[in-house]
């Protein structure tokens, strides 16, 4: 080790009470491979230790300016900049990135060939914001499972050893999540075609539910932090899971709600009712409710608007505690169902609400479990 050259770069200084420390860190860092301007730009952003486990989960890669990956593509700096920002990346001229961006830039250039610039980008903020939150998830697990059950060493080395345990497993994520592609592909290819039908463009027939907490601002204030994330994680896990056993899918979780969509308005409810009656038997978490409408709605970005996701997400108030509220064309649909099934929704008309945001009055229905 060159540890003049360490010195010069300002990674080590003898004079220090822990240069002990530092230098058996700089020595741990470069036995795994790190340059000393990669341990200097990790130094200045204040996370040294933790490069370690960058280089466990990912090999070297070349590394070149914006104006050569833009040389080699065949495209301008601007470009490559407007593709680097969609994905949620800062980029200034000086940057250097890896040489593999190349290839990024030239499937960039394919999409745009395929679906026009606008349509390409929203798709790629898409794929930087869900990337972007399994990243911060997997960093979450460690520091807030992993750091926690491991503790012992508290030097930067100590540290650097600890974060190089998470690197090596957050390096298998890209070969699961690879697999788990094809897999969603293929089965939400034929979720899409079930609930398009005859529809053009970016709009399908679905049903959408909303269910919600209630309550929740006084049950968290309640509840210390931890307790507080630890709940609500039961809550997410139930709904997850209940939906993908019954056929359909979460489409986003937001705080103390989650968004439910399917190609049927009986999978929905039936989705509904279970995670109110799992919520109900966990005696940590609030009351719970939820709504149910059918009809058609814009489909873009793995995300569902327009009126109706508007009204779900208004007409989920009126619910009582453990029941699912419903519209009239949901209402219509489940009378289709037991007339299939031979079996029987239990309804009750609730009259005709007045819902903010919403013009007329809306009539709705109360489905309790059955």
């Amino acid at each position: 080790m060159d540890v003049d050259r360490l010195r010069a770069a300002g990674l080590y200084d003898p004079d220090s009470p822990t240069a002990s420390d530092r230098l058996a860190l700089l020595e741990y860092l470069e036995e795994r491979g790190a340059t000393v301007a990669q341990m200097v730009e990790a130094d200045a952003d204040g996370v040294l230790p933790a490069l370690s486990s960058y280089l466990a989960a990912f090999a070297p890669v070349e590394r070149i300016p914006v104006a050569e990956v833009a040389m080699r593509s065949g495209t301008t700096v601007e470009a490559v900049r407007r593709l680097f920002l969609a994905q949620g990346l800062p980029l200034d001229d000086a940057s250097l990135v890896p040489a593999y961006v190349v290839d990024d830039v030239a499937a960039f250039g394919i999409g745009m060939s395929l679906f026009g610039e606008d349509a390409t980008l929203a798709f790629t903020r898409v794929m930087g914001a869900s990337v972007a939150r399994i990243v911060d998830a997997a960093i979450s697990l460690f520091y807030g499972e992993f750091d926690a059950a491991a503790p012992g060493d508290e030097t930067e080395l100590g540290r650097a050893r600890n974060s190089e345990r998470a690197g090596t497993g957050f390096g298998v994520l890209p070969s699961v999540i690879t697999h788990l592609l094809e897999q969603c592909f293929r089965m939400n290819s034929a979720r899409t075609v079930a609930t398009r039908g005859d529809s053009v463009g970016q709009t399908s027939t679905v049903a959408i539910g909303f269910v919600d907490l209630v309550g929740s601002t006084p049950w968290a204030a309640g509840l210390s932090l931890k307790d507080h994330a630890l709940a609500l994680s039961r809550f997410e896990s139930a709904a997850w899971n209940i939906a993908t056993e019954h056929g359909g899918r979460v489409v986003k979780l937001i705080g103390d709600e989650a968004m439910i969509v399917a190609s049927s308005a009986a999978t929905v409810c039936r989705i509904g009712l279970s995670l109110c009656a799992a919520v109900t038997a966990d005696p940590t978490l609030p009351g719970v409710r939820a709504g149910v409408g059918y009809g058609d709605v814009t489909w873009r970005g793995g995300d569902y608007v327009g009126p109706l996701v508007n009204l779900v997400a208004r007409m989920v108030k009126v619910a009582d505690v453990a029941a699912v509220v419903v519209t009239a064309e949901v209402r219509q649909q489940l009378e289709n169902d037991e007339s299939e099934a031979g079996g029987s929704w239990p309804l009750t008309d609730i009259g005709s609400h007045t819902l903010r945001g919403i013009d007329e009055p809306i009539p709705l229905f109360s489905l309790q479990r059955m």
